[in-house]
């Protein structure tokens, strides 16, 4: 969705700043059109295609803005250079920022800039309005400033550039958790890029904290922005690789407590449920699927899955799209010459309403793998769907709780009960057995579905008055989840 028109490669000559008396204006300047220069060492731009745009200088790098109407619009102040040295020869690149930031429609709040030779346009994003850019899958993730950002690589065709329409590749760091204030280490992302394979030899032409509008309104206020380059840069290091546990595990997820290092996908969003564990009290929630991709994902560190080597990995998932569907545990992850690769690691064909396994007990991290991710997806529906014990172990390990053995449920009623008081009914009567909620004859994870969402009121299902006898398991009379949990360890054998 770029940009810029502005052909001029401005100098800075040390690592501090020079200010460069090419358009100087005063603090509270008042720009309404494209315009470039600089002010108290800093330099600033105001770039639009079309639209409403106003951008008052506050001095010392800080800035209002205003947009509406527009197609595309930035407003930036930070440095420009003379394309003569890499982002190696600065050192240190931090940006220390605060901003009033209040988008409507989308909209970046983020560290930007160029390089050339070759043409890379960056974001380092911090926040974003109701689109989480850039679209497309991650290439992987990296941690910096305490915080992990997804990475992603596109590219732009013809279109316009600090050297003319073109083509040429954009890099992002995307924050998977939205703020509008706090530290963004540059270097740090410069260099991990680079250690994912993305070109980063470029000369830098300009560094800049930003606020972008695309086909929105909004307004900004940038309270705090200190540029500072130059010292030793220092890197996040990596963390040690994890030694497995006593039974072979390198991770365990039970979803008890958190969500151990699972996290979100794409659109989707991960929650707990306390009605469909597989074991235990509660399972993984993942909703909001935009896409079949979508789902959730747990980066694997190369220091503790070795490419070439051989680990267990697996899961227990189970769907309610209503018809059977593909669920797969994916590896994602960036050869060796830096392209995006996916592998199946495990897939199996779920029922609706029954929990299955996903699981390979040897499965081999391909050669020269890094950016590891390892996500579980459906293939076919973007329906929400639940996870619960999943693992990454050494060669040969599997799941500590085997799927107990299930059957398609399929909830359908056409009364709804007054359990006070009881119906006569004609007919074959419903069975009586302990815990067969559904009156099929059997107690199976179908029942505790039924039962949970009766417990929930759930308007769209009921129980009828021997299912509702049958439910009571805990001895305690009165239908609640202790009676689901009693019916869970039924079906365990417990």
């Amino acid at each position: 969705m770029k940009k810029h028109q502005w052909l001029a490669a401005l100098c800075a000559t040390t690592m501090a700043f020079t200010a460069i008396a090419t358009d100087t204006v005063s603090a509270a300047t008042v720009i309404t059109e494209n315009k470039t220069g600089t002010e108290d060492g800093y330099s600033y731009e105001l770039w639009k295609d079309s639209g409403d745009t106003t951008m008052t200088l506050l001095g010392n790098g800080t800035f209002s803005c205003e947009w509406s109407n527009i197609n595309n619009a930035l407003f930036r102040t930070g440095q420009k250079f003379d394309c003569t040295q890499s982002y190696k020869d600065f050192g240190r690149v931090t940006v220390e920022y605060a901003c009033d930031y209040n988008p409507n429609g989308n909209s970046y709040l983020c560290v930007y800039g160029w390089t050339r030779n070759p043409l890379i346009e960056y974001y380092i994003v911090d926040s974003w309005g109701t689109w989480r850019p850039p679209g497309g899958d991650s290439i992987g993730s990296i941690t910096a400033d305490g915080a992990v950002y997804d990475v992603y690589k596109t590219i732009r065709e013809n279109q316009p550039s600090i050297d003319g329409n073109t083509t040429f590749y954009q890099y992002w760091s995307v924050r998977r958790e939205k703020r509008t204030s706090g530290t963004i280490s540059v270097h740090e992302h410069f260099a991990a890029w680079e250690e994912m394979g993305l070109d980063m030899s470029g000369k830098f032409y300009e560094v800049a904290l930003t606020v972008e509008g695309y086909q929105s309104s909004g307004k900004a206020t940038v309270t705090k922005n200190i540029l500072t380059m130059g010292g030793e840069a220092t890197t996040t290091t990596a963390p040690p690789p994890v030694e497995p546990d006593a039974d072979g595990y390198y991770f365990y997820d039970t979803f008890e407590e958190d969500m151990g290092g699972w996290n979100a996908r794409g659109s989707s969003s991960l929650g707990y449920s306390s009605y469909f564990p597989m074991a235990g009290n509660s399972s993984l929630y993942v909703t909001d699927r935009a896409d079949t991709w979508n789902g959730a994902g747990h980066d694997l560190s190369a220091g503790t899955f070795v490419p070439g080597k051989n680990y267990a990995f697996g899961a227990s998932v189970m769907q309610e799209s209503g018809s059977t569907q593909n669920i797969l545990l994916t590896l994602q992850y960036n050869d060796a010459n830096g392209e995006t690769q996916y592998t199946t690691v495990a897939s199996a064909e779920a029922a609706s309403g029954e929990w299955v396994n996903l699981e390979n007990t040897s499965f081999t991290i391909p050669a020269g793998a890094s950016s590891m991710l390892l996500y579980a997806e459906i293939a076919d529906t973007t329906c929400d769907f639940y996870m619960d014990e999943a693992y990454g172990g050494i060669e040969g390990v599997t799941g500590k709780t085997p799927v107990a053995t299930t059957t398609t449920t399929t909830i359908t009623t056409t009364t709804t009960l007054d359990t006070t008081t009881s119906t006569t009914t004609t007919g074959t009567p419903e069975p009586t057995v302990v815990g067969d909620v559904n009156c099929d004859g059997n107690v199976k994870i179908g029942d505790v579905i039924l039962l949970n969402r009766f417990i929930s009121e759930d308007a769209a299902v009921s129980v009828t008055n021997q299912g509702l006898a049958n439910a009571e398991v805990d001895g305690v009379k009165g239908i609640n989840s202790d009676d689901s949990t009693a019916i869970l360890k039924i079906i365990a054998g417990l």
